[in-house]
């Protein structure tokens, strides 16, 4: 049975201008991206820290504008360029999920306020409709009712993250964009919020981008994930595909440097070396090929483009068409 595309990216870029510098020099944020989102699944973005992906996924909520490519939703084009209206119809269908979530919580406003606050932007319900919808998703998300009329202060971070996943299914939505959602708990209170939001997704049909830069929790999570370097897509798979057999030298590297707790089990055998290259003046064709051991002139000179390599296995590598 053929998988049903919900979101499909295409040549997706997002430049910057880079502060004190040119009018003509940019920071490349994301540089020319291409990949697809099934429906029901949940498609992990990992990288390090500055890679793209949080621009990324602010991009497919509106939050970013895309300076070159296409998002199509449900086959319709998200672009500026589009009917308002419509436009507006689609987006109630995504939603994000905050890293910080306090932050993402206007303190001014009741944790009822905030959950309905999307249904009042969009003018669904009426107030009283608006009160019975939050108060169904603080249950749906393990909060008390009369926690309803308290302010985000007053929660734990757990609980304030809890609120932000209660935001986010306000407009029934069929994507949500999950930016590092567990990054800033504790290691117990992640467990809980992510098997939280395994549960939603079956209750509500819900398709995920899950954004992080932890292995560990994306394997727990994904079921496809594709793999950034300095605004590229490396490699796209399965997770276990990606995990039992990983083609690009960056992924290698990232899945060696996972701890072990094991004393005895020698670990970080792939470590890169150097620093990654500057965004404003990424290198000429591969962009890995600064730091990759496997580089030759070819990888220095021509940028590769993502191959399937079998099973919807891809990878951008030069090397893995030799082996």
């Amino acid at each position: 049975m053929e998988r049903k595309k919900l979101l499909e990216v295409k040549n997706l870029k997002v430049y910057y201008p880079a502060r004190g510098k040119s009018e003509k020099t940019f920071v490349k944020a994301v540089d020319d991206i291409s990949f697809v989102v099934y429906e029901g699944e949940t498609f992990g973005i990992v990288g390090e820290s500055g890679c793209g992906k949080s621009t990324t996924g602010k991009t497919l909520v509106r939050l970013n504008k895309p300076t070159e490519g296409t998002v199509l939703f449900e086959g319709k084009d998200l672009s500026l360029s589009a009917n308002r209206r419509e436009v507006m119809e689609l987006t109630q269908k995504i939603q994000i999920i905050f890293q910080d979530p306090y932050s993402s919580l206007d303190p001014r406003f009741t944790i009822g306020r905030c959950i309905e606050e999307p249904l009042v932007v969009h003018r669904i319900g009426t107030p009283k409709e608006r009160q019975r919808r939050a108060l169904d998703l603080m249950y749906d998300v393990g909060l008390k009712a009369e926690q309803y009329t308290r302010y985000p202060h007053e929660f734990s971070g757990g609980q304030r993250q809890r609120i932000g996943v209660a935001r986010a299914l306000a407009l029934n939505p069929s994507l949500i964009v999950c930016d590092e959602p567990v990054s800033a708990l504790d290691v117990s209170i992640q467990a809980q919020i992510l098997n939280l939001m395994k549960t939603l997704q079956r209750k509500y049909n819900l398709t995920y981008i899950f954004i992080s830069h932890n292995l560990s929790v994306v394997k727990h999570v994904c079921d496809r994930i594709a793999v950034m370097y300095l605004g590229n897509i490396m490699e796209i798979s399965s997770k276990k595909e990606l995990f039992d057999n990983p083609l690009h030298p960056y992924t290698q590297a990232l899945l060696d440097a996972i701890p072990v707790p094991d004393p005895d089990v020698k670990s970080m055998t792939g470590t890169l070396e150097g620093d990654v290259p500057s965004p404003v003046n990424p290198p000429a064709g591969c962009v890995f090929h600064t730091r990759c051991k496997y580089a030759t002139d070819r990888c220095r000179q021509a940028r590769p483009q993502l191959k399937d390599y079998g099973g919807g296995h891809q990878a951008a590598c030069f090397r893995c068409e030799e082996l």
